[in-house]
């Protein structure tokens, strides 16, 4: 390998001594100095800065935090539903004014904004039937029933005078058959005695065929008379089914004109259209006479002066299942402001207590059931506003409280899906 390699050359203008050649190889005190080296170690070099291990701890401690407050911090399970104010009792709700007849609108007497009380007069209509329009038709009605009923009774008056003829004409009857049984019994005696003195010379033969013929004579009027009899009482019997066929006839025409008369001035009373109860008119839907409507149709709203409201919520069918009578309900209604929390109901402000009074067993086919929620008036609890403030129809929420779990179990629960958990207290609401 020493032949392979060139010679130096002394004179050339590059050579260099060999000892210049390797000083570059050998260590120098600037080498060895750190400040020269402008690095640090390999283990200065893996460790971490320092605000990343601040992260790194606060981090641990916030999840420490987490863990024990998702363990201990209570969370009340909740149902909500969404719905509107309206009154528990039925008769405190507003009541629809309706035409019971078809009718034209002639005048209104109201208009909305008014007070009315039940019975006052809100429209007049004109009947559109062609027998309606004579404003005496019930009057005339009632004439021709006192005529008839008149006549009918004139006819079952006569009845009865024949059933008394036929009846006093049977009594006559029963005394001829009575007499004609006499005069057999005398004519068979008087009879028996003058055969007994023919037997012992005494009497005449003519005698005895007199005796004979009058007994044969009271026999044939015993028999006429009992024919008369049976006659008699066929016609009493004959007047009597007529007296009660007239009776009837009279009774059922009666009964006919009468309720005749009652509808003809019951629609007569149908075109005055009055307030069904005490109330304010909130609503007007046929505006102006002269406008046609339909049996049935809505004329007016009255909306009655009532203090008694309720809230008319909707839950879903899983929400329902776990509501029964009695559950508080925390209710936000629109238009008054409040912070609410439907799993923290002790910090939330601004909302009213109420209690569940009734859920209704059947749904509304689209999933969601009915609940009546109703002022809860336990002490502590504030009163709801004032009707003047909130009117029946105003939206309403509310958050049917059920059982108070942790708040990790909530998040839990949340995440799989899963429904609230049911109390197993039913029927006792549990304590706020």
């Amino acid at each position: 390998m020493s032949a392979d390699r060139p010679d130096s050359d002394p004179s050339a203008p590059d050579a260099r001594p060999p000892s210049q050649e390797r000083q570059w190889l050998q260590p120098t005190a600037e080498m060895d100095a750190p400040a020269n080296l402008g690095r640090t170690s390999a283990l200065q070099a893996a460790q971490s800065p320092a605000i990343t291990r601040s992260i790194l701890v606060v981090s641990a401690l916030f999840l420490v935090a987490l863990g024990i407050a998702l363990a201990f911090i209570p969370w009340r399970q909740t149902v909500s539903g969404s719905g509107t104010v309206t009154a528990y009792a039925p008769e405190a709700r507003p009541r629809t004014v309706e035409s019971r007849i078809s009718a034209r609108v002639a005048d209104w007497h109201v208009v909305e904004g008014d007070e009315v009380a039940k019975g006052d007069t809100v429209a007049v209509l004109e009947d559109l039937g062609s027998s309606y329009l004579d404003d005496q038709f019930a009057d005339r009605v009632a004439a021709q029933r006192t005529r008839t009923l008149n006549g009918l009774r004139l006819e079952v008056e006569r009845a009865r005078q024949k059933l008394a003829q036929a009846r006093q004409k049977r009594r006559s009857a029963e005394e001829k058959v009575s007499n004609a049984t006499l005069g057999v019994s005398t004519a068979r005696t008087r009879l028996a005695r003058i055969e007994d003195l023919q037997d012992d010379g005494i009497s005449s033969v003519r005698d005895l065929e007199t005796a004979r013929l009058k007994f044969r004579k009271a026999r044939t009027d015993s028999v006429a008379t009992a024919a008369d009899l049976a006659a008699a009482r066929r016609a009493v019997e004959s007047a009597r089914l007529n007296v009660e066929r007239k009776e009837q006839k009279l009774a059922a025409k009666q009964a006919a004109l009468s309720r005749k008369v009652d509808n003809a001035r019951e629609r007569a009373s149908n075109a005055i259209v009055r307030a069904p109860i005490r109330g304010t008119v909130s609503s007007i839907n046929r505006v102006g006479p002269g406008q046609i409507v339909k049996k049935g149709t809505t004329l007016a709203t009255v909306a009655p002066n009532t203090d008694d409201r309720a809230a008319e919520l909707f839950v879903s069918s899983i929400g329902a299942s776990l509501i029964e009578p009695g559950r508080q309900v925390q209710l936000q209604f629109s238009g008054f402001p409040a912070l609410q929390f439907s799993g923290l109901p002790d910090v939330s402000t601004g909302t009213f207590a109420g209690t569940v009074r009734f859920i209704d067993p059947v749904g509304d086919g689209s999933g969601r059931f009915r609940m009546l929620v109703v002022p809860d008036t336990s002490a502590g609890n504030p009163s709801w506003p004032s009707p003047q403030y909130l009117r029946q129809g105003a939206p309403a929420k509310g958050s049917v409280l059920l059982s108070s779990v942790s708040l990790g179990y909530e998040i839990w629960r949340r995440m799989n899906g899963l429904p609230p958990q049911l109390s197993t207290q039913q029927g006792t609401a549990p304590a706020k």
